[in-house]
């Protein structure tokens, strides 16, 4: 024989009924569980077509960087032949100032031009109090401190140029 129970299950089977009430009002609660996955699926897509929009623009973003990359080389090549090219011009104009010899000149101008010097009444004497010259030595503008701030400013330039846009 068994030990059970023996008493009245009213309370029990209240409990059940309340049960049951509260899965009946539940139901509705499924549906709703049933529309936020159909919202979850459309989130979902919603994610892809973010990670798509956001993978284009990095796309984007790189080939800009790329185009102003290159941009900025061929820049810096263009200065620099610039640069050099200045230089030879300078140079070549020092080669004519010292390959020019003024009695040659002068006699051109009296022979085939009918040129002749000037007279005493006509030339007049400035007094300039401020000096006209400039003196500058190839020490001062060849010298290790100036190749060396230059070389420092190449370097300081080159970083800038790394980690810029």
């Amino acid at each position: 024989m068994g030990y059970g129970n023996l008493a009245y299950k009213y309370d029990y089977t209240e409990e059940e009924r309340q049960q049951q009430r509260k899965k009946a009002i539940k139901k509705p609660n499924n549906d709703k569980a049933k529309s936020k996955k159909k919202t979850a699926q459309l989130s979902y897509a919603g994610k892809i077509a973010a990670v798509l929009v956001v993978a284009v623009s990095a796309v984007f973003m790189i080939v800009q960087y790329v185009t102003a990359n290159d941009t900025k080389s061929a820049l810096n090549a263009a200065v620099t032949e610039y640069e050099f090219e200045k230089s030879v011009t300078a140079q070549k104009s020092f080669e004519l100032e010292q390959s020019i010899d003024l009695s040659k000149i002068e006699a051109e101008a009296t022979s085939r031009l009918g040129m002749h010097r000037p007279e005493k009444h006509q030339i007049i004497y400035l007094d300039v109090k401020q000096s006209d010259t400039t003196i500058k030595t190839a020490g001062e503008v060849e010298g290790f401190s100036n190749r060396f701030g230059g070389f420092m400013k190449s370097i300081k330039g080159h970083i800038i140029d790394f980690f810029s846009i």
